[in-house]
């Protein structure tokens, strides 16, 4: 009950949020439309969002022209400085079964290949909404945590657009996860988690895919959810993203995909169970504004950790 009531006061804050501040830039970031291989396509769309009502955001349907994503930096992002209560230092809410024990959540951000620009608005987001649920995240770039010892204190890993060699050259970082998952641990992977490491069978089973290249940049496309798992519980049946829609291969069969986009009905969310623990991956978020308003954060990232987290909203 204490997580239902945090996610509809989150909800209430995000849409009191979008209403009283604007919303930050978009800035460039894009991934390369093959696997390893740079570059991003431009156009002249419209901000990229995600419409909760089902209208459409941008253009209708079809591969549609984004902004223009170029290599430049985009402007620098300051998201409302002022946001829901700090509930940090209260207990963590009610658990369902062998949940981990702690209520730490590491926002894990750091990136040796292609780096969006979404990312600091992305964990500054997925942090108040963490802390509003009564957890206590902790965003880093520190390789070292990727150790046994290290990953031991937390509750849950959030791999935030991880890219390249995320934890370092070597195996050490992969097989630390792979082992902390398996043992119980909660994981979530975001937009491009799933294009580090593609040369590793492990690292890219424990995702459940990897990324292989999107067609075009932005893409206005409709998305539907299938099932009703808690990371999609809350959003309608069917929905309209202004997106990087991914292609994957070495996609794991087992994946329960929860969202499928565009006309292909390409797999875009999933979650796993793996060994004791729990997997959760979404590839939408690739703007600033998904993350500034409903429902990514409220209705489909925090549910989803929540999940993997086996806590019972």
């Amino acid at each position: 009950m204490r997580a239902r009531f945090a996610l509809s006061i989150l909800t209430a804050w995000l849409v009191g949020a979008c209403s009283s501040s604007p919303s930050p830039q978009t800035s460039g970031g894009n991934d390369a439309a093959t696997t390893g291989s740079g570059g991003a396509p431009t156009g002249t769309g419209g901000s990229p969002s995600i419409d909760a009502a089902g209208g459409s955001a941008g253009g209708q349907g079809g591969d549609q022209s984004g902004p223009d994503l170029g290599s430049a930096p985009g402007p620098e992002v300051n998201p409302p400085v002022d946001g829901p209560p700090d509930v940090s230092k209260e207990a963590g809410p009610p658990r369902d079964g062998a949940a981990p024990s702690s209520t730490r959540v590491l926002i894990y951000t750091r990136t040796t290949g292609q780096r969006h620009d979404s990312i600091p608005v992305a964990a500054d987001y997925i942090g108040r909404a963490a802390k509003l649920a009564g957890l206590t995240p902790e965003t880093s770039e520190d390789t070292a945590k990727f150790t046994t010892a290290g990953l031991a204190p937390y509750g849950a890993i959030i791999l935030l657009a991880t890219t390249g060699e995320p934890f370092g050259p070597g195996t050490v970082g992969i097989d630390a996860l792979a082992a902390y998952v398996k043992g119980g641990g909660a994981l979530v992977g975001i937009e491009n988690a799933t294009h580090a490491y593609d040369t590793s069978d492990t690292y890219v089973n424990i995702l459940g895919a990897d990324f292989v290249g999107h067609t075009g940049g932005f893409t206005t496309a409709t998305c539907t959810k299938e099932g009703n798992h808690p990371s999609v519980a809350m959003l309608p049946a069917s929905f309209n993203v202004l997106d990087e829609i991914y292609d994957f291969t070495k996609f794991r069969m087992d994946n329960q995909v929860v969202l499928r986009c565009a006309a292909d009905h390409r797999p875009i969310s999933w979650y796993r169970e793996e060994g004791a623990g729990r997997i959760f991956y979404t590839a939408l978020g690739h703007a600033n504004e998904s993350w500034t308003k409903p429902p990514l954060v409220d209705q489909h990232v925090l549910p989803g950790l929540l999940w993997t987290m086996k806590i019972t909203p």
